[in-house]
């Protein structure tokens, strides 16, 4: 089983465009996220997936300097750049992870992937409102992505992936996981959506950051139970919608008696 990381991200943002290029401790907020991604255990490399947008062209820089392979596609389809980024690296199964999540949780992740494999799942991810704090990442087989892209109308193939598969849970072998101990706390917000949130993401990183060191999610909840001020600074952000309706979803799901 190949399980490729797949590291979606734009240029364009209606609430904080260029937010992946956001310098993060010196560094571009998409290069910290991808020397992370590429440090999870239990896959088999990293891929930048973005859009053919000549604007595009500064984020293929960050992961050619990292010498971190890319795939581009259509703007608005991610479902279907996901879905040609797989075949194009042949990968059975996508670990998606979403450009504004630089504190993506490792330990999660390698959670998510184990668990997929045990349960020769479609679908595996974290169910509930934990998906709201940014940390979260997700496994998909290619032939689901396949399905859902045939199968789906338009709405399904935007920025929430997964939305196909949620509204369909019967069609699909779903299963789930729990965050590890310590890391649910919806308090905080670590997404990367709102100008609020860079400047909260640059403050964590400024104090968390160092040479040769990977700032874990566990670090930055810590640092924000120490610091309440810093966690205040996008109390108020919005979520997204998608995101909002991806989590309503959710107990539609767990109703239908899923692993």
């Amino acid at each position: 089983m190949s399980a490729l990381v797949v590291v979606s991200a734009r240029m364009a943002s209606s609430r904080a465009p260029g937010k992946a290029l956001a310098p993060l401790a010196g560094r571009p907020l998409l290069e910290v996220l991808l020397a992370r991604m590429a440090a999870a255990r239990g896959t088999d490399g990293v891929v930048l997936a973005t859009s053919t947008h000549r604007e595009n062209d500064a984020l293929v820089a960050v992961a050619d300097r990292l010498g971190v392979p890319v795939f581009r596609g259509d703007e608005e389809d991610v479902l279907g750049r996901h879905l040609q980024c797989a075949r194009r690296f042949r990968a059975e199964h996508v670990v998606r992870v979403t450009g504004d999540n630089p504190l993506t949780d490792l330990e999660t992740l390698e959670k998510l992937v184990a668990r997929h494999r045990e349960q020769q799942a479609d679908y595996t991810y974290v169910p509930g409102d934990a998906l709201l704090m940014g940390i979260l990442s997700e496994v998909i087989t290619t032939q689901a992505l396949e399905w859902s892209w045939t199968r789906g109308e338009p709405r399904h193939r935007s920025e929430l992936v997964t939305l196909y598969i949620k509204e369909n849970p019967s069609a699909f072998r779903i299963a789930t996981a729990e965050l590890p101990e310590g890391l649910y706390r919806p308090e905080y917000r670590l997404t990367v959506d709102e100008p609020e949130d860079v400047r909260l993401m640059q403050e964590i990183f400024a104090r968390l950051d160092r040479p040769g060191h990977l700032v874990s999610t566990r670090e930055a909840i810590a640092l924000l139970d120490r610091e309440p001020a810093l966690a205040a600074i996008n109390a108020q952000a919005r979520h997204k919608s998608a995101n909002l309706r991806s989590v309503a979803l959710d107990k539609t799901i767990l109703g239908e008696g899923i692993r």
